[in-house]
Parts: C-alpha cells; structure tokens; sequence
C-alpha cells in the first residue's frame, strides 16, 4: 500500500472514532465452573475465588470472580459470535478495515483498568465499546501498522459499571523479513532467583504498618509452556488462531504461538494477590506488553512498591510491576490494591 493510500485509510478509519457500540452480551452468567477453568489456568489458588468457607468468613454469599476475568465474560465464541441479543454492530470495523488494507496481524499491546466491584456467581455482564484513538502508520519490529483504542464499560444486569479500560491494539502488516520468527527465547540466560520458600502463599495477608515505599517483593518463576498459553486463552475466551495455532502465529511474525493478553493479565493479578493476600482488593492496573511469551520460555515477575497511601477508611498499597522472559522485558505496569483491616471484610 503508497504512503498516500495509507494515509487516505487513516482518514477513513478517524470517521470509525467516537461511536459507542453495544451491547455485546455475555452467553452465559457468572459461574464457579468458568471460575475454576480460569484459576486451573493461571494457576490462582486463591481462596476467595475457590474456598466456599472462606467466603462466607469473608461476608460472601456467593462465589466471586477473580477481577481479571472482567474481559471475558461477554467475548465471542469459538465460532467468533457474540452471544444472542448482541448488537449487530461490528465492534472492531476499524481493525476489519486495516486487514481489508493490507495489515491482517493483530495483537493486543497494552490494558489499563479501574475495577469498581467484584462480580458474582449468577451475575450477567455486558460491555460497550468505544474507539478513541487511532494512532499514524508506525514502524516496529513486527511490521508496519497503526495503534488503535478503545474504551470499554463493563456492565452487570443492572446496567452497573463493574470495570472500565483502555486497551490498545496493534493492526499490522507482517515484516518482511524473517528476523521475528527466528527469534527464540534463551530461558538458560534468566537466573531464577524465586524460589518455593521465599513465595508468601494465597492464604497470608499483607500488613499495612510492615510495608515501606521502594520495598521489592519476592519474584515469581512461571514456566510458559504450550498448555498454559492454549488454556489461558481457552479459559479467557480468546479463540484467536495465534494463540493456538503455530502456522498462524508465524505468519504474523511470531516465533510461535503466544500468550494473550488476558493471561499475561490473570498471571499478573495472580502475582499481586498472591503477594498482598486474598483479603485485598485490585483497584486498578495498567501495563504495556513488550517481547511475546511464547513456549519454551520462563517469565520472572517482579515488583516494587512504590506508593503507600490510607485515604477514605482504606489501606492502599501501588505497586511496580514487571515480567521479564529470555527475549527481554514482557510486560511492565503499575497496579493498586487495597489491604483490608483484619477485622473489616473488603467487598
């Protein structure tokens, strides 16, 4: 494609911008069985999600959604359709129309999210879309493409915003060179430094009063294997071909298939919570993706606190995060959780 029938594309695809779509239902309610396929994948055991009793001492009637599945619930199907009653609006016409011009690889580049309340078994969620930003043509070592956002409003039955994001795309014609699929990770590079003993289990939680600003909490190894990059993307609702299949993946100047999104998403809610314990809450997060995590690979997460703050009768903790694998850094992000006092239920 010229430089001036690209440029004539990007002044169709602004027309594309500020039109609220939706809604886009969800096919099924909140269940325990999507619940435990997502924690099963992440490998999140933690007890707020899986531990009936601990609900109840924790003034749940019902069981409750790790905040990271927020995405998932109103996805399309394998057969990529959206549940009965949807709108028939196309929610991604912009992104159909790069492919249709010449830039077919899509990944997802970057997630930032406010959660307003955990939903619940037997919650129906619904979300709307709205494109906001699509970026000039732009250079980067998967090809050449255009960066594209979107705001989305997370819905319950109740028409009750229980999370908002701005997540950012990449639509991009592939390099023509080969340089991305010779690209292959070096786990034998990565020290591992975490190790069983040093790793606080789901079950403790973080005491206010013992943290200090710039504090590192411990690192957590995460072996990316074929099986967890398909199940997450399973579990997540995410039936794009990268994501499972290898031919596809490299056509779209990938090594292999690579983790989504949603799970580079759920492992790092994962890290968080496992570190601050099942009786905080995630209040926000945002992060960049960088190099792919694709099979064969270990991811590192590391984190650093770097605000401590008690506002309106809450114990608030941000903290830095990162997830370095052996093609480089593959995510970096900031998120903040709120710590419960031991004797007040956080809900």
């Amino acid at each position: 494609m010229s430089h001036a029938a690209s440029k004539e594309s990007l002044l169709d695809l602004q027309a594309l911008t500020g039109k609220r779509l939706g809604p886009y239902l969800s096919y099924n309610p909140v269940s325990r069985v999507q619940i435990w396929q997502w924690c099963s994948a992440m490998g999140d055991n933690n007890p707020l999600y899986l531990d009936d009793e601990y609900r109840r001492q924790a003034g749940f009637d019902r069981v409750v959604a790790p905040p990271a599945m927020m995405q998932m619930w109103s996805m399309r199907d394998v057969n990529m359709r959206y549940a009965p009653g949807s709108t028939d609006a196309a929610p991604y016409q912009v992104l159909d129309t790069l492919r249709d011009n010449g830039y077919p690889g899509n990944v997802a580049v970057s997630y930032d999210i406010t959660f307003h309340r955990l939903l619940l078994e037997g919650d129906r969620a619904h979300h709307y879309t709205t494109v906001v930003a699509i970026s000039e043509l732009k250079h980067t070592a998967l090809g050449e493409g255009h960066f594209v956002t979107e705001r989305v409003e997370y819905l319950d039955q109740d028409d009750a915003l229980f999370a908002e994001a701005l997540i950012t795309y990449f639509q991009y014609k592939p390099a023509a060179n080969d340089t991305a699929t010779k690209a292959t990770p070096s786990p034998a590079a990565i020290t591992a430094q975490a190790s069983a003993d040093c790793w606080q289990t789901d079950h403790s939680d973080i005491v206010f009063d013992q943290l200090s600003e710039d504090q590192p909490l411990p690192e957590l190894v995460i072996p990316i294997t074929h099986k967890l990059i398909v199940s997450g993307a399973a579990a997540s609702q995410d039936f794009i071909d990268g994501h499972h299949n290898a031919a596809a993946a490299r056509a779209a100047a990938m090594p292999d298939i690579f983790m989504n999104i949603l799970t580079t998403s759920g492992l790092s809610v994962r890290y968080l919570t496992d570190w601050a314990g099942p009786a905080s809450r995630l209040k926000s997060i945002k992060f960049k993706l960088m190099a792919p995590n694709v099979p064969g690979d270990t991811m590192i997460m590391q984190g650093r606190i770097s605000q401590l703050e008690q506002s309106g009768g809450e114990q608030r903790v941000t903290v830095d995060f990162a997830g370095k694998n052996g093609l480089g850094l593959h995510l970096t992000g900031s998120a903040t959780l709120a710590l419960a006092a031991t004797d007040t239920p956080l809900t």
